[in-house]
């Protein structure tokens, strides 16, 4: 490692305990780019759910968002139509872990619009709160469930009906850059199994027109993750957390009809973190 890189190690080393606040102005697209579409967003209440949520709509399209709290979900969607009047906006209570009721309760968000869904963003996910070592069962479940199992059982009903009503759509499924790290967690576990989801999934729906592709983020600056919307972060290579917005803009692209030729494929959106090797720390 060069002095001037052990001088910049070092720096960012004490920047650890002393962060600066640091701001970052993101443009948003804002046009036409998914009008007529139709786009149902699990764990659209809040984080990046939410972010993605805004970004459709500035973009033309209608969406449905689910979560687990009726009352919450009223309060997004109001939120929503009050930023935008003109917006068809819908949602619905869908629990990833309740596999037995989500047929009813996607019966019931499918009813709720005239226009067929053809997009899919599967966003619902929880963080582990045990790396290995200390984890629970409960907690392991609960991720598992939520992120990975969840997502296969709501992408084959939907999958279902798409293909049912002759719809050419898009699946994306929000993965993280911890799916191609060492996995140490439930959360990583699950990461690992969306990503092979993702091609698996493409592969098999291709043939009907409905295209699956994955947008993996790296730290992002969602209330998970961060309490006080400081996005200074100086382990990252490019010094801080992606912000929703950053992550919402490629999610619009990717399921809209510049990206038809995308298939399969995972996006990621790190800061650079991928980059990171041994040499970095030595």
């Amino acid at each position: 490692m060069s002095f001037a890189h052990k001088i910049k190690r070092g720096i960012g080393e004490i920047l650890r305990y002393f962060p600066a606040k640091v701001s970052v102005k993101t443009p948003v697209l804002y046009g036409e780019m998914l009008k007529g579409r139709t786009a149902l967003i699990t764990g659209g209440t809040g984080g990046i759910g939410l972010e993605i949520s805004r970004a459709f709509l500035r973009n033309g399209a209608d969406i449905i968002i689910t979560g687990r709290n009726e009352a919450r979900i009223q309060e997004r969607c109001k939120a929503l139509q009050d930023e935008f009047p003109s917006s068809n906006i819908y949602g619905g209570v869908l629990d990833n872990c309740n596999i037995d009721g989500m047929d009813s309760q996607l019966s019931d968000i499918f009813s709720k619009t005239e226009k067929k869904i053809d997009i899919l963003v599967n966003n619902a996910g929880v963080l582990s709160k045990n790396d290995f070592g200390s984890a629970t069962e409960d907690d392991y479940d609960k991720v598992m469930d939520t992120d990975l199992k969840g997502a296969y059982f709501i992408t084959q009903i939907v999958a279902e009906y798409m293909k049912k009503n002759k719809v050419q759509g898009n699946i994306l499924n929000i993965s993280s850059s911890s799916s191609i790290r060492p996995a140490t967690s439930s959360y990583h576990l699950a990461k690992w199994g969306i990503r092979g989801l993702t091609k698996g999934l493409a592969k098999e729906l291709i043939p009907f027109g409905i295209v699956v592709n994955g947008l993996a983020p790296g730290p992002t600056a969602t209330s998970m993750l961060t309490a006080d919307n400081n996005i200074n972060r100086p382990s990252a290579p490019n010094g801080r957390f992606s912000t929703p917005e950053e992550i919402a803009n490629l999610a619009v692209v990717l399921v809209s009809d510049i990206s038809k030729t995308v298939v399969g494929d995972t996006i990621f959106a790190s800061g650079g973190c991928g980059l990171l090797t041994y040499d970095d720390w030595n």
